[in-house]
């Protein structure tokens, strides 16, 4: 048996954020999620368990995306999209993996998406680890927002106002029991991994 250590850190910003560079920083709002999946005992090589680790990253994402009322990280508008970065020690005892996740309104263009990839082209003269590759073309014309339930996505600000996070990880939010039943299948292998959740949310 094998466990993952993934550190998934999620950025992004709310109404009452300075405009200017000053919520950037240590205090930059976030949230920081620890969690620690089970990789299977069938991906027994490197390029199984990479494989596996992928796939559960991909299937976390909604997860991570409808954890809080996100603003785009670099303007402030409802944020509809998310930007994965990550940093993979697989092949370590035990594998770890760091994941950056920046809440951002458009993800392949506008004056937000070239702040990100300048971050983007920072953070790999640190690390060592390359820059993404341009982005995957959308599927569809919009993304749910950030801040609207996970399973229904009603925009609606009266929804919006009384989202509930889920009372285990408390990190998933959702509009109803009815909501949170539907999606329960789907969530819980992101659920019973988490172990932490830390919010920098003043």
């Amino acid at each position: 048996m094998t466990t993952l250590n993934l550190l998934v850190i999620v950025y992004g910003s709310c109404s009452r954020d300075p405009e200017n560079d000053e919520r950037f920083g240590a205090e930059q709002r976030c949230a920081e999620i620890t969690l620690n999946p089970i990789i299977p005992a069938s991906a027994k090589t490197l390029e199984q368990k990479q494989k596996w680790v992928e796939g559960f990253l991909q299937r976390i994402g909604r997860d991570m995306k409808h954890t809080r009322n996100w603003r785009c990280e670099f303007c402030k508008k409802h944020t509809r999209e998310t930007v994965w970065m990550n940093s993979s020690w697989i092949h370590l005892t035990p594998p770890k993996i760091n994941s950056y996740v920046h809440s951002i309104r458009d993800a392949d263009k506008g004056p937000c998406y070239e702040q990100l990839r300048g971050f983007e082209a920072q953070v790999a003269l640190m690390t060592g680890f390359p820059p993404s590759g341009p982005p995957l073309p959308k599927t569809q014309k919009s993304y749910p927002m950030s801040a609207s339930c996970i399973v229904c996505n009603n925009e609606a600000s009266e929804s919006r106002k009384n989202l509930k996070q889920c009372g285990r990880c408390e990190l998933t939010r959702y509009c109803s029991i009815e909501c949170q039943r539907e999606d329960w299948k789907r969530h819980k292998e992101c659920c019973k991994a988490v172990k932490e959740v830390k919010w920098v949310w003043n």
